[in-house]
C-alpha cells in the first residue's frame, strides 16, 4: 500500500511540473553571478510576491527590457543537469501580457534651466549635463561653459568649485545669477520630468526641464 501511495505521489509531482505556470517578468535586468558575471531577469509567481533573480532562461521567450510580462511557461525536469545548471527547464507557452513601463526620470540627463532666483525672465537658458560614468557635470552658463565633478550617490550637492571659461559677453546677468545659484545648491528633487535645485534653507534656486 505504501509503495502504491509513493508511486501516485511521484506521478502527480512529475506531471504537475509539466503544467503551465504563470510567471511575472520585471522590466529591467540585474547583475548576477553564475559561471561568470551576467545579466539576469527578475521574476515572481504572484503579483503580490517580491521579485527574485531568475538565473536560467525561458526557451522561446524573447525578452525586451522596458516591458513587464505575464507569461505562461511549462516547467519540466532536466535529466542529468550539469553541475552549474538548473534541474528544471522552462519553455514558453504563451505571452499573456506585455506592458511597456514608464521609465523613471533620473538626474543623469541634460537639463535646461527655465527659471531661477534673481532673474525675472531668462534671455538665455543655461544647461546642465550630468555624466554618471565620468562623475562629471558640465554645461552652458549663459555666456561661458562650466565643468566640475559631482557625487551621484546622494541628493546632497556641492557645486562650489566649478571651472568656468573666460569669455566676456555684452550682458552677463543670466550667467552671473546662474553661477551664484549653482554655488548655493545644497540638494535637489525630481518631480515628473522637472528638476528642482534648493539651497540649505530649502529655498528654490532653479527649475529645470529635460532638454
Amino acid at each position: 500500500m505504501k509503495t502504491l501511495i509513493l508511486s501516485m505521489l511521484l506521478f502527480v509531482a512529475v506531471n504537475s511540473c509539466k503544467e503551465t505556470q504563470h510567471i511575472y517578468v520585471a522590466d529591467h535586468l540585474v547583475d548576477c553571478q553564475t559561471v561568470g558575471k551576467q545579466k539576469c531577469m527578475l521574476t515572481k509567481g504572484k503579483i503580490v510576491d517580491n521579485w527574485s533573480t531568475f538565473y536560467g532562461n525561458i526557451e522561446g521567450f524573447n525578452y525586451e527590457e522596458g516591458y513587464e510580462y505575464l507569461l505562461g511557461v511549462k516547467v519540466s525536469e532536466v535529466k542529468n543537469p550539469p553541475a552549474d545548471g538548473s534541474s528544471l527547464k522552462y519553455t514558453l507557452v504563451e505571452v499573456y501580457e506585455k506592458k511597456k513601463t514608464q521609465q523613471k526620470v533620473t538626474l543623469i540627463n541634460k537639463w535646461k534651466v527655465i527659471s531661477m532666483r534673481g532673474v525675472d525672465k531668462l534671455t538665455e537658458n543655461p544647461t546642465i549635463k550630468f555624466d554618471d560614468k565620468e562623475k562629471r557635470i558640465s554645461g552652458f552658463a549663459g555666456c561661458n561653459n562650466f565643468f566640475g565633478t559631482f557625487d551621484s550617490d546622494t541628493k546632497q550637492m556641492d557645486f562650489s568649485k566649478m571651472g568656468v571659461t573666460r569669455k566676456m559677453c555684452p550682458d552677463m546677468t543670466v550667467e552671473n545669477n546662474f553661477l551664484n545659484n549653482l554655488r548655493d545648491i545644497s540638494h535637489y528633487e525630481i518631480e515628473g520630468t522637472q528638476l528642482f535645485f534648493y539651497d540649505k534653507n530649502n529655498e528654490l534656486l532653479m527649475t529645470c526641464d529635460l532638454e
